[in-house]
């Protein structure tokens, strides 16, 4: 979670918490004031923080292999069930299934999730008529 969906889930809670608590409407409002001037300064504080170059720099590279370490991973299982075969280390035969789909797993699994988000934009935004029947 990034900093500033912090500041803003914090101020969040603190306007929910606040309108079930006060009762008077001017006081909500001027308590939603300053919580929103607090959440803008907070913001502020955030935007202008700085840091070293290469800290930005590991996050940025960390984001970039958020979505990298299941196919990563997968490629060295694979390699490695193939090392194994070609070695002839004694491995049972249900890890060297597991060592050698590994890789073409993942690509199977990325198939088939790019086919369903394909599948769920080219879906209507309202149903139509026959559906509404169909569904009951």
């Amino acid at each position: 979670m990034m900093p500033w969906q912090i500041v803003g889930e914090t101020v969040g809670g603190l306007i929910d918490l606040a309108d079930q608590v006060i009762t008077d409407k001017d006081k909500l409002i001027e308590f939603k004031f300053k919580a929103a001037e607090l959440q803008a300064q907070s913001m502020q504080v955030l935007i202008n923080a700085q840091t070293v170059p290469w800290v930005d720099a590991t996050v940025k590279l960390l984001f970039a292999l958020n979505s990298l370490w299941r196919p990563v991973i997968g490629g060295l299982m694979t390699l490695f069930g193939a090392y194994a075969h070609y070695k002839g280390l004694p491995i049972d035969p249900t890890a060297h299934l597991v060592f050698d789909g590994a890789f073409p797993a993942w690509g199977v699994s990325r198939h088939v999730e790019k086919k369903e988000v394909i599948k769920e934009r080219k879906k209507p935004i309202f149903p139509t008529y026959n559906e509404d029947i169909l569904d009951g």
